[in-house]
């Protein structure tokens, strides 16, 4: 029995990589090309985006309204195994329960709902984000509470709320503060955003903060320094008013702001707010890192000429349009002078950029990424890519054989690691000829399209947005809590 789901439609999100994988699956002993590393012992943990029902606009279906997924691959003394499960929402067991969707896609637009009793009021697709934290496998998604799950079993246990510390909802971004292990993250509402710090003991919120950005932004994601959060808000606008009346909610409204996008700078210690003008419209898809040096907050995200659909549009735009190809890019905020300046790191388009995280808000040298070299209209990604910001060289690789598609790469470290590339990167690609899943794992300091070791999963996992790394102890100690 196949449980590769094939609905009656062109749409680019229920198809090629991102067709939806029907059914929970577990293995052990999984087949393996080359050799696991001895020191490669936790867990990779990916979020899919994979719809468990035929959405009820399929042809409007975006990739970000997908249920969430968690695929998690098990790697210890050479050997690997694998589990995926649902994240069990109130929403998705409602839905679960009538056995269709109930609930209308948003980014796109669709037909408006006209939910059964006993409905929650809106849906949490738990999507976007997972990682433990507070002994808590948490996956997260904008819009909503996070959830939390067993990091072996991958049971659901239900929402999480930082011990009662928020109640609506919180980014999918977190950062962890290299220095306390404290989880740096905001929430979203609105034109108002609150920054949050979470104790890493106890799980507890430390501090908060709430200012107010003047527009309904989409923010999604963020970057630190160790002064500074680093926020940048753009003419992309989160219009939940749209939702009722069936149009698209996601725009692309350059009017919303008439000088342009602006970098706002939070005091982690202070919370004093400062604005930036960067001399332009545009938005930023992820950020890299950032950090501070000779009076500079230096900058390093994605960036996007625009994202979403245009306002004042009904119709769905194709996906290269609504989201064009994102270019690597580097801002520097004086912060005595307040002038911005920024330069293009390379011209090779990308996404999903990643550190070792222990130099997370500083000074470091190497970042990796997915490119979109090709814009394939069946494809998001084609390949990895490492840049070192000091000779401004960027390395790029293709996938073996058949195998594109890769996921958001994770940056690993070598037990003892002597150097900041000294590690592992991991990520799940997409075999063409078989339509499964590998988990791939390459020499971070010397990327080479044959990797180290390739896992081979009898899944598909759909291709989705962001992943962590749990190391052996951290997983043993989740496990062990429950």
């Amino acid at each position: 029995m196949t449980h590769d789901v094939r609905w009656p439609t062109d749409n680019k999100f229920l198809n090629g990589p991102f067709a939806p994988w029907g059914a929970e699956s577990e293995g052990y002993d999984l087949e393996v090309a080359g050799q696991i590393p001895e020191d490669l012992a936790g867990a990779l943990f990916r979020i899919s985006s994979n719809p468990r029902f035929m959405p009820r606009n399929a042809d409007r279906y975006h990739w970000w309204e997908g249920d969430g997924m968690v695929a998690g691959v098990y790697l210890r003394d050479g050997k690997a195994a694998y589990k995926t499960s649902w994240v069990l929402t109130d929403s998705m067991k409602f839905e679960v329960q009538q056995g269709e969707a109930v609930y209308s896609g948003f980014v796109n637009g669709g037909t408006p709902a006209v939910l059964p009793k006993g409905a929650p009021p809106a849906k949490n697709v738990a999507n976007t984000m997972v990682g433990v934290f507070d002994d808590h496998l948490l996956v997260y998604f904008e819009g909503g509470l996070p959830y939390s799950m067993h990091p072996g079993t991958l049971e659901t246990h239900g929402s999480y709320d930082f011990h009662g510390g928020i109640d609506t909802l919180c980014t999918a971004h977190y950062k962890i503060d290299p220095v306390t292990g404290d989880m740096l993250f905001f929430a979203a509402m609105g034109p108002s955003i609150t920054w949050y710090v979470a104790d890493v003991r106890t799980g507890r919120i430390k501090d908060t903060h709430t200012f107010d950005m003047g527009v309904p932004a989409l923010m999604h994601d963020y970057t630190v320094t160790e002064n500074y959060a680093v926020f940048m808000v753009a003419p992309n606008m989160f219009r939940t008013d749209l939702i009722p009346t069936g149009k698209p909610v996601v725009v692309w409204d350059p009017a919303a702001l008439p000088h342009g996008t602006q970098i706002v700078l939070m005091h982690r210690t202070t919370h004093e707010v400062t604005w930036h003008e960067v001399g332009g419209q545009y938005a930023p898809t992820h950020f890299a890192n950032a950090y501070e040096v000779g009076g500079e907050v230096v900058i390093n995200f994605h960036r996007i000429t625009r994202l979403g659909t245009p306002v004042g549009e009904h119709t769905p735009v194709g996906s290269h349009e609504w989201f064009p190809p994102a270019y690597p890019w580097q801002c520097r905020v004086n912060t005595g002078t307040g002038k911005v300046t920024d330069r293009r790191i390379c011209g090779l388009a990308g996404e999903f950029p990643k550190i070792n995280d222990a130099f997370t808000g500083k000074p470091y040298r190497y970042g990796y990424f997915a490119t979109t070299r090709a814009q394939a209209p069946h494809l998001m990604s084609d390949g990895l890519a490492r840049h070192d910001y000091d000779t401004d060289a960027t390395t790029v690789i293709d996938g073996p054989g058949e195998l594109t598609s890769p996921s958001e790469p994770v940056f690993v470290p070598r037990a003892n690691a002597k150097s900041e590339d000294d590690g592992y990167l991991l990520a799940l690609w997409w075999d063409q000829s078989t339509g499964l899943s590998e988990l791939l794992i390459h020499d971070a300091a010397d990327l080479r399209a044959q990797p180290l070791a390739r896992v081979k999963l009898p899944v598909r996992v759909p291709f989705g947005f962001h992943g962590s790394w749990a190391d052996q102890e951290v997983l043993d100690r989740a496990s062990a809590a429950g």
